[in-house]
């Protein structure tokens, strides 16, 4: 992280299709505008096809295109929470790239990101947009609690790993075949 100040920044990262739900992006934007927010920057990582919709209905948005290696690194950690509203992804590696740059996540309650973040502790799991604003706007509004989820965020990326993550997959196999 090479930024101490400025705008709070709230990160994406991922391809900009529909099936990922950014338009969902533009709705959280304009939620926080209504509500009175003015100094933050949604910054938009990844391309496709709702690339366009959003920079015509995004104000407070910027846009990076594809980014890859250090720079990608840099980007995530200088996000400082990441909005990740998709609900089909199986995984969302995504959010464990997150957390590996200390930023917490908040995303829906629908497919695989859910069974990442640790609810309240790593970042936060929205049952529908309004807690998804309201989460978002929690971390904008309380630094202390937004230091905290960092640090656990970083925590629990540190105690990943891929042979953890199969270790609970084989033992929630076990216990569907028994």
């Amino acid at each position: 992280r090479d930024r101490t100040d400025g705008p709070f920044r709230i990160g994406y990262v991922g391809r900009l299709t529909a099936e990922k739900s950014v338009r969902s992006l533009a709705r959280l934007e304009q939620a926080l505008l209504d509500k009175g927010y003015r100094d933050f920057r949604l910054v938009v990582v990844g391309e496709g096809a709702e690339q366009e919709w959003l920079r015509n209905n995004m104000r407070q948005a910027e846009f990076r295109g594809v980014l890859t290696g250090p720079e990608l690194s840099r980007t995530f950690a200088n996000f400082d929470v990441l909005a990740f509203p998709s609900e089909t992804d199986t995984f969302g590696l995504v959010v464990l790239e997150a957390f590996a740059s200390g930023v917490p996540a908040v995303v829906t309650d629908r497919g695989g990101p859910q069974y990442t973040v640790r609810h309240g502790s790593s970042g936060y799991i929205a049952r529908d947009f309004d807690e998804f604003v309201a989460y978002t706007a929690r971390l904008m509004d309380q630094p202390e609690l937004l230091s905290t989820l960092r640090a656990a965020a970083r925590q629990q990326a540190l105690e990943t790993s891929w042979d953890r993550i199969f270790e609970g997959m084989y033992e929630a196999y076990e216990r569907c075949l028994s």
